[in-house]
């Protein structure tokens, strides 16, 4: 939470400091009481993970082909890391097909008790609870050397080493930052972190409204502003272009490292379509999808 002294005069005068007090003693007393329902088959789950070298997981939410993609470009560029699917779909066929492709497939899987947070405007604060319960319920009983958060519509499109890149550092990843202010934080799509060396830590991947911070930003104030960024690997970022290997047509995306993410694929109009057109890329070609997107250039 932002220090009362950084709050202007006009934010005095509307009471923000009390307002965003409030939201956020409300926002923890939500993630406690969601963090504390069971899922169902979570104690055999922990079995399986437990004291996995690595583990990847994703927040599923009513997009299984894009589930489907991220589990199949795993496979072949990251065949050693399991891909741990916590289904937070809102949509009960989405979660049948999710579940039938992860058990397929023998996908760890996990279908996330239903979220607090149903509606569209509360997508941030659904995949905050949704991350929270996992590192409760999950990560901390399974006990993982090294964890990794991802989309669900980032696509690897070549090899990765999650415990590389956190070698000598507590976490990893893509950094954003607030607005006129110094705090920043991993966006949850692309971060990885340590646990040995964040366990003792009160991970919470709730929004900081008051720093302009989304989802994962409260971890601010307990892991990311006691690091020196400039001294820290972090992940790169680009705009790459896709052209449609049906059309023609050229779409933009951002490319992290080597990830290429939809972006927005279960949310924002078109993003089946978007999807769909990586997916015929992918397919396409593997193996050569990214030194294509790198060569690429606007249309």
């Amino acid at each position: 939470m932002r220090d009362l002294s950084h709050y202007t005069f006009t934010e005095w005068l509307a009471a923000a400091p009390l307002a965003h007090r409030l939201r956020r003693a409300r926002n923890r007393l939500v993630d406690r009481v969601y963090g504390q329902r069971p899922a169902a088959g979570q104690e055999a789950l922990v079995e399986r993970l437990r004291g996995a070298p690595v583990l990847a997981f994703t927040v599923a939410f009513n997009m299984p082909d894009a589930v489907a993609l991220l589990a199949d470009a795993m496979g072949r560029f990251l065949p050693g890391t399991p891909l741990v699917v916590c289904d937070n779909s809102t949509d009960d066929a989405a979660r049948t097909d999710i579940a039938r492709l992860c058990a397929g497939r023998d996908l760890p899987y996990c279908p996330l008790p239903p979220s607090p947070y149903r509606g569209k405007r509360n997508g941030s604060r659904s995949h905050a609870v949704a991350l929270n319960w996992i590192v409760a319920n999950l990560v901390r009983p399974a006990a993982p050397g090294v964890i990794a958060l991802i989309d669900h519509d980032l696509i690897p499109l070549g090899p990765e080493d999650f415990v590389q890149r956190v070698a000598g550092q507590p976490c990893y990843g893509l950094v954003r930052h607030g607005t006129g202010n110094e705090a920043w934080y991993l966006w949850p799509g692309y971060s990885v972190f340590d646990f040995g060396r964040v366990a003792g830590t009160p991970l919470d991947f709730g929004t900081d409204t008051p720093l302009t911070l989304d989802t994962g930003g409260q971890n601010w104030d307990v892991l990311y502003r006691t690091l020196d960024l400039p001294r820290l690997r972090m992940a790169s970022r680009r705009r790459v272009y896709l052209a449609d290997v049906e059309t023609g047509e050229s779409e933009h995306f951002m490319l992290t490292d080597n990830w290429l993410h939809v972006g927005g694929a279960g949310h924002r109009g078109g993003g089946a379509g978007a999807l769909a057109r990586v997916r015929r890329a992918y397919d396409a070609d593997p193996d050569g999808l990214l030194a294509s997107l790198l060569a690429s250039g606007p249309p």
